[in-house]
């Protein structure tokens, strides 16, 4: 059937009341979906407006602020560690020297040992921003010693295989460590409430370290190299010694978890890079009966490394306000980690034939232990 213009018209004037009335229909459609984000907007701020603090902010400083104070603090720890690193050796003691190679290794390790940590704070009169410069001071150091009983036998670990005395039999071997571990933190934070019973103190800054530790090793008796044997008042002496100097960015956050009456948990996190310089030394030394010393090596090394430190904390915390709200006293008792990645890093000569070969020991320097701490705000 052929239509004509005519016909078209009529359709098209028939059909003009529906395309109309359902553009009007999509139109309060697109103006109700309007009107809903617009509210759901609103109803957004109006929590937040809410959730604001007396001063207008979103999330209020939940910092103590003492009446009429200075408005600065003194904190102190006490701290008492226990270091563990790896691959620090000094023999292997073989318990029948005429049977085949089957021995313990024996290792230093390090004592728990006292140290202490010293900080001052001020809180700044801008948006509840503070600063803290803390300071931590740590030492330790252990002696672990091995004697034999024909037929046992000690094989050394340490010596250089240069000087041919690397698999050589002793009777007494003796290894001691000394670590020495610094480091200054200066933090720029804001301390928060994130709700009613939960404080968020986030910050940035830079962190000093310095971290120095020393390995001697002794053995005497039995037969030092290919000689022939010697009495005790013999001894082979070497000598590590490994230092890491730097400084770096530092970033983390503080978390306080309420409890009430005063009493809270808290948690705490820290990351930083620590650019820096490593060195090592290494001296062998042998003694006569007489004890006249013969230096058989010395080798050193130093070179710049970006290291990774990282920090853990989690206890209990208990604080209050007295003398009509003038001071602030806080105690906490927790345990606390950290490792420095990559700090072991002595040099192993493992061949007798190329003076020149040896590797590092890959490891870890990690401290952790218990803590206590006393702060006072005025």
């Amino acid at each position: 059937m052929i239509q004509t213009q005519g016909d078209l018209m009529k359709k098209l004037n028939k059909l003009l009341p529906l395309m109309a009335l359902s553009l009007v229909g999509m139109t309060s459609v697109v103006s109700a979906v309007d009107d809903m984000q617009v509210r759901n907007l609103e109803n957004r701020v109006n929590a937040l407006e809410q959730r604001r603090g007396a001063n207008g902010m979103i999330n209020p400083p939940a910092r103590p602020v003492v009446k009429d104070g200075a408005d600065v603090w003194f904190q102190a720890d006490a701290i008492y560690l226990h270091a563990t690193e790896d691959g620090v050796h000094y023999g292997i003691k073989q318990e029948n020297s005429s049977a085949p190679f089957d021995g313990s290794v024996k290792n230093i390790s390090y004592d728990w040992s006292w140290g202490w940590r010293a900080g001052m704070g001020y809180n700044l009169p801008h948006d509840g921003w503070d600063l803290l410069a803390n300071y931590t001071w740590f030492r330790s150091g252990e002696d672990k010693s091995s004697k034999t009983d024909t037929p046992e036998t000690i094989y050394q670990t340490w010596t250089n295989p240069t000087n041919n005395v690397a698999q050589a039999l002793v009777a007494n071997a003796h290894g001691n460590t000394v670590l020495k571990f610094d480091y200054l933190d200066l933090q720029l934070g804001r301390e928060f409430f994130v709700s009613k019973w939960l404080i968020l103190r986030p910050y940035v800054g830079a962190r000093g370290l310095w971290a120095h530790r020393d390995i001697v090793v002794k053995y005497r008796g039995g037969q030092l190299g290919s000689g022939p044997t010697y009495a005790n008042t013999v001894k082979l002496k070497e000598k590590f010694n490994n230092r890491f100097r730097g400084a770096g960015l530092l970033a983390g956050a503080d978390t306080q978890w309420g409890l009430g009456q005063g009493w809270s948990f808290y948690g705490q996190f820290a990351l930083s890079l620590i650019y820096g310089q490593q060195r090592l030394h290494e001296k062998q030394d042998s003694y006569d009966g007489s004890g006249n010393a013969s230096r058989l090596g010395h080798a050193y090394d130093a070179w710049s490394i970006v290291r990774t430190m990282t920090d853990l904390g989690l206890g209990l915390r208990w604080d209050h306000l007295f003398y009509d709200d003038a001071y602030r006293i806080r105690l906490q008792l927790g345990w606390e980690q950290h490792i420095l990645n990559g700090f072991d890093k002595d040099m192993n000569f493992n061949s007798a034939n190329v003076q020149g070969k040896f590797n590092f020991n890959q490891g870890d320097l990690a401290i952790s232990g218990v803590t206590f701490e006393a702060r006072f705000d005025f």
